[in-house]
């Protein structure tokens, strides 16, 4: 569109950060257990059936209180780089948003931008087919804020086809956090737990003969791929070996590897969820400093801040940011 006010784009995980979107934790309710969530601890399980349905201000108050510093640093981070950062909004307009399908599985964990929308070349994916259906209400956090951004835009916005409330093994599930870019080729990470065969059938029928989806599988226990994956720029990639069933995907078999050992300590296995600002610059979780020093032989400037808390909740600084602009 010559006419275009807003210029929307983002072709690989590496190019020039230009504008995102972040989320904010006030609103987060701690979860019911759900199948979708078997890799869980027998004590997270715990923890879930004592506190479902209860606000996290409430009953973790110091908790929220970290979260909250430590996505406001994030952000700080995103804006001393000069990225547009805009912000979700902080609780739902109406009551009935805030209880969308608490009949199936209450809580709410609305800060995880990465898994509000998905931008492929000038496509804008809305995501509202997670596997977990408390996660499904953080559109309604979203869209008020995302669709006026596109309104005039290049953008071409689509919604995923949303599941059934009636839970099952073989729907239609599509989550951003295991979806990485590397121009034309579209990797998608596949255990069972995010992602389903149908999700990453429809991402191929969507995008076109243009791209090339290739599904990454990874061991069931293993949360998103954006966590056991990155490419930080054309030709080199970060990625846990032990964690990917069948290796890497063909294209990424020539690049440069620097593996990452699975620790002990490291229950959700991040080492990989850093975001590139640009080519040459990368944040990364200061309790990951092993894999900070393997950048930094590598000539990266690494910008270093605390995510334990973000982290704890299953968010590192690639799950925190929807990216809605990037230079090719």
């Amino acid at each position: 569109m010559a006419n275009a006010k807003h210029e929307i784009g983002v072709w690989n995980d590496w190019g020039k950060l230009r504008e995102v979107m972040v989320g904010y934790p006030d609103a987060t309710v701690t979860t019911d257990y759900h199948p979708c969530l078997s890799w869980m601890t027998e004590e997270m399980k715990k923890g879930m059936e004592k506190n479902a349905g209860k606000i996290d201000s409430e009953v973790f108050p110091e908790n929220l209180k970290k979260l909250q510093k430590q996505i406001e640093d994030h952000v700080k981070i995103l804006e001393d780089f000069g990225v547009k950062v805009h912000r979700a909004l902080k609780f739902f307009a109406h009551p009935e948003e805030a209880s969308f399908l608490d009949e199936v599985q209450r809580g709410c964990m609305p800060f995880p931008g990465e898994d509000y929308f998905r931008v492929i070349g000038n496509n804008v994916i809305l995501i509202n087919a997670l596997r977990p259906p408390f996660r499904r209400k953080q559109i309604y956090l979203v869209r008020s804020v995302l669709e006026p951004l596109l309104k005039d835009s290049n953008a071409r916005y689509v919604a995923c086809p949303p599941p059934s409330p009636h839970y099952s093994e073989n729907d239609l599930y599509l989550e951003n956090g295991d979806i990485l870019l590397d121009g034309p080729n579209v990797y998608v990470g596949f255990s069972g737990n995010s992602c389903s065969e149908a999700g990453i059938a429809w991402l191929q029928q969507f995008l076109g003969e243009k791209y090339k989806v290739w599904t990454v599988k990874k061991v069931k226990q293993a949360f998103h791929l954006g966590g056991l994956l990155n490419i930080p720029r054309p030709g080199l990639v970060f990625y846990y070996p032990e964690l990917l069933t069948e290796g890497l995907p063909e294209p990424l078999k020539k690049y440069d590897k620097v593996e990452i050992k699975v620790e002990k300590d490291d229950r959700w296995c991040f080492g990989c969820n850093n975001l590139s600002l640009d080519e040459k610059t990368v944040v990364v979780p200061a309790e990951y400093e092993k894999v900070a020093v393997e950048y930094r032989k590598r000539g990266f400037k690494v910008i270093g801040s605390n995510y334990d808390m973000t982290i704890n909740y299953g968010s590192g600084p690639r799950c925190l940011t929807a990216v809605l602009r990037r230079d090719p």
